[in-house]
């Protein structure tokens, strides 16, 4: 059994373009060598398909701007950092100035460790998904070579002629080789590893809705001491002017 065939179902090119956007970068070229050693056609229409966090961020403004503004601002600052300023202050040029000082603070605040950026940079492309399914952002609108026909796992059967979009790759019936992936991962092997990766990805995600979670109680009783502190300057101003208008 091929590493495919529980994919070729209704939606399964899907589920597997998901599982590997959200895989980090080592993991995605061992996902497509697997794949391109068992059928060229899956493996040239996912690479055709994926998001990632770059090419989401250098859509159009009007488009980033949608996106950007459903986004958690932690999240968006942890995958910015590292960024040459002049990038990030492209990518947030259509936020409005609280947001992106709110976003710059953040990441002034704190630096996230390689695997908490990564883990922001597939959050980003998760959410991204999510906006697509519900309609939200519109890939007809933005790149029509990113959409997914939704028979997309017949024309890939069919083995040729495969133009979702106009601005698809045609692949011919030549270039559709299946060659077996046996002895590098058996079926079940791969199945309970990927079982693994969305576990390890739900746990992520958890724990960077837990950090967000911290990062704001945190601001909040920073703001609730500044609040107290305000109000008790207000009193001493009050009981002074009270004290000049007895004198005068």
């Amino acid at each position: 059994m091929g590493m495919l065939d529980r994919y070729k179902k209704k939606s399964g090119f899907s589920q597997l373009l998901a599982l590997i956007e959200t895989s980090g970068k080592q993991k995605q070229d061992q996902f497509l060598n697997l794949i391109a050693q068992e059928n060229q056609a899956w493996e040239k229409a996912i690479r055709s398909k994926m998001l990632s966090a770059e090419v989401i961020f250098g859509w159009p403004q009007e488009n980033l701007s949608e996106i950007l503004s459903r986004l958690q601002p932690l999240t968006l600052a942890m995958a910015l950092h590292g960024n040459p300023q002049e990038k990030n202050d492209k990518i947030m040029a259509c936020l409005p100035n609280a947001t992106r000082r709110k976003i710059f603070e953040m990441m002034s605040e704190k630096v996230p460790s390689p695997a908490e950026k990564s883990t922001c940079l597939m959050k980003v492309v998760t959410e991204v998904r999510e906006f697509i399914k519900q309609g939200i952002v519109k890939l007809e609108k933005i790149d029509p070579s990113l959409v997914v026909a939704e028979n997309i796992e017949d024309l890939l059967a069919s083995g040729g002629n495969l133009t979702l979009v106009s601005n698809d790759p045609v692949i011919s019936p030549s270039e559709n080789k299946e060659v077996s992936a046996a002895g590098i991962f058996e079926g079940a092997e791969l199945k309970f590893e990927n079982r693994v990766e969305l576990h390890k990805e739900s746990e992520r995600q958890q724990a960077s809705a837990k950090e967000e979670l911290d990062f704001l109680k945190k601001k909040v009783n920073t703001l609730s001491g500044e609040n107290s502190q305000l109000k008790q300057e207000v009193n001493i101003l009050r009981n002074k002017l009270e004290q000049i208008r007895r004198i005068a």
